[in-house]
């Protein structure tokens, strides 16, 4: 759940609502109904060989076959109890940040901040990890926001930056 929130960057709220049949399996695709105005995207699985803690197409083939199939339910995410909600998402990810930052601190690092310690970190995180990487336009299509200016806060560069990146794009484009 968390790496397909991760890999897409979702809102908790469009976690939570993603059925069985927004997963194309024959094309590797999911379709995300985007909230806040948003766009209706629909993006490949990520697939991750060597790397199965990032490995999307893994890890919802697991959660299939563990995903309790008496809940009658045909959203992705059910517990025995039914459909996830927020909160239950919110606790699920509070839970490992709390973990993790335990394994820091015993290895000698900081810990994470609590503050950082709700499910919308990871579409910050998403976004913020492919910005500078990747065009603009790229990020907002990914991020699934409609305007670009929803993607622009994720940018942070400087006047020198900016100038340095054009005489390289001009150095490639004019040799």
């Amino acid at each position: 759940m968390l790496i397909v929130c991760f890999q897409h960057a979702l809102r908790a709220s469009e976690l939570i609502s993603l059925r069985l049949g927004d997963i194309d399996w024959r094309n590797m695709e999911i379709t995300v109904q985007r909230l806040k105005g948003s766009l209706k995207t629909t993006q490949p699985l990520f697939r991750m060989r060597g790397r199965p803690c990032m490995d999307e197409v893994s890890a919802l083939r697991t959660w299939l076959n563990e995903r309790p199939r008496d809940s009658g339910s045909d959203f992705l995410f059910v517990s025995q109890k039914g459909r996830f909600n927020r909160n239950t998402v919110s606790r699920i990810f509070a839970k490992y940040c709390r973990l993790a930052s335990e394994a820091r601190v015993a290895k000698g690092e900081r810990p994470i901040a609590k503050s950082c310690w709700h499910i919308h970190a990871l579409k910050h995180s998403r976004v913020t990890s492919v910005v500078g990487k990747m065009d603009l336009y790229l990020v907002k299509l990914l991020a699934g926001h409609a305007a670009i200016g929803s993607t622009l806060r994720y940018a942070h560069g400087s006047q020198k930056l900016a100038c340095r990146e054009a005489q390289r794009v001009s150095f490639e484009v004019f040799s």
